[in-house]
């Protein structure tokens, strides 16, 4: 069964960078399911699994004696397709990356409002460990991407709300390779864990001004890097 699943999902991944490497124009009807299982060399009840999980995921749309057509644009797709996108290193407009930091740091400024107010000693706990290993990541020389991603995600947890975690995992999910780029630069790490720490100490204090101000600053200093690399310069009120 698991195998199954993972043909699955490895024809999905195929699919979409063969339409990316098509180039397709969004409403444009692509081969049909007979072509496709001939192109990818798999069984049609694979590729049909494939096309209805990228219909589920507004990707593509079929349309009863017509065909299959990419989706007629990108305000349809679902946030699962764009983390598709990015596994398959489908590169995102500059739009969708801009919309994406804007939706996470909103998202990520309430969530340590309520860590702070709902945070239990266990959280705290999670949070120092995750201090704890990031230092020693950084000291063995290694890359702390996964050590941030966990450190977020331990900030949102400790806001007590499981809907919020799930909203924001996939803005995570598509950013991992963004974020394996910015902590290629050991400074960044050093300057990351004692932002973390700043944060931590805020939220164990439930100091809610003091600990949206840190993440607000925290999250712009990303911002910051990815308007350099794209070209732009900081905007006014990004530190």
């Amino acid at each position: 069964m698991q195998e199954a699943e993972n043909q699955v999902m490895r024809t999905v991944n195929d699919l979409m960078a063969f339409i990316q490497k098509r180039g397709y124009e969004p409403g444009e009807r692509l081969p049909s399911e007979r072509d496709l299982t001939e192109r990818f060399s798999v069984g049609r009840g694979v590729i049909r699994e494939a096309l209805t999980f990228l219909e589920a995921s507004r990707y593509i749309e079929r349309k009863r004696n017509s065909g299959i057509y990419l989706t007629d644009g990108m305000d349809q797709v679902s946030l699962e397709a764009l983390v598709l996108y990015s596994k398959v290193n489908i590169p995102f407009d500059r739009r969708t990356i801009m919309d994406c930091m804007e939706v996470r740091k909103i998202l990520e400024v309430q969530a340590i409002a309520l860590a702070c107010k709902r945070r239990t000693e266990a959280d705290i706990e999670t949070l120092r460990q995750n201090l704890r290993d990031t230092q020693a990541t950084i000291e063995a020389g290694g890359s702390i991407a996964e050590r941030d991603f966990e450190f977020h995600m331990a900030v949102f947890r400790a806001a007590q709300n499981d809907i919020f975690t799930r909203v924001v995992t996939p803005f995570y999910l598509m950013s991992r390779n963004r974020r394996e780029d910015f902590f290629r630069d050991p400074k960044r790490g050093d300057a990351s864990l004692a932002q973390h720490t700043a944060i931590t100490a805020a939220i164990e204090a439930r100091d809610v001004d003091r600990a949206v101000e840190l993440m607000d600053r925290h999250i712009g200093r990303v911002e910051d890097h990815y308007l350099v690399s794209m070209g732009d310069a900081p905007p006014a009120g990004i530190s």
